[in-house]
């Protein structure tokens, strides 16, 4: 019997502010160990939901708490062996810390701190994934969308 295939259900954050946007600098171990940067961003885990998980991510990411505004766009990332579906939102912190420090379980982020929007893109040969260009383009494209567009089903 064959095994189903699952898709990796993941969520990101674009957080701004001041013109600028909150990114996180870690390794990649899937591209030997070099270093990266992307917005907060991470898998949905068992019994969380898609608000939750986002919610989780830029908590841990950025080491603060912070509120959603907007869904700006869903991915289907469709690579040779797998399957990315990540749902990006706008976001920002409730408060603005002097220094950002993540909070992350798996101590994998090294760095949290703000670019400006060109700093991203001189730098796209850094990003974790093509996803930070999908996603900051529809966010600055403007493209928004309301959360409750997400329902939260449970039993």
């Amino acid at each position: 019997m064959s095994q189903r295939f699952k898709p990796h259900a993941t969520v990101a954050l674009i957080i701004e502010h001041e013109n600028r946007f909150l990114m996180v600098e870690e390794f990649n171990e899937d591209q030997n160990n070099r270093l990266v940067f992307g917005m907060p961003a991470g898998h949905i885990e068992a019994k969380e939901s898609i608000l939750e998980a986002a919610l989780r991510e830029g908590r841990e990411e950025s080491g603060c708490e912070v509120e959603l505004t907007a869904l700006t766009g869903i991915y289907n990332y469709v690579k040779e062996n797998e399957t990315i579906e990540r749902f990006c939102f706008a976001a920002k912190l409730k408060e603005i810390p002097e220094h950002l420090k993540a909070q992350d379980p798996d101590h994998e982020i090294l760095n949290v701190r703000w670019y400006t929007r060109e700093e991203i893109y001189e730098k796209k040969d850094l990003w974790r994934t093509r996803l930070v260009g999908n996603c900051m383009n529809d966010y600055l494209a403007g493209k928004r969308y309301p959360l409750d567009i997400i329902s939260v089903i449970r039993p």
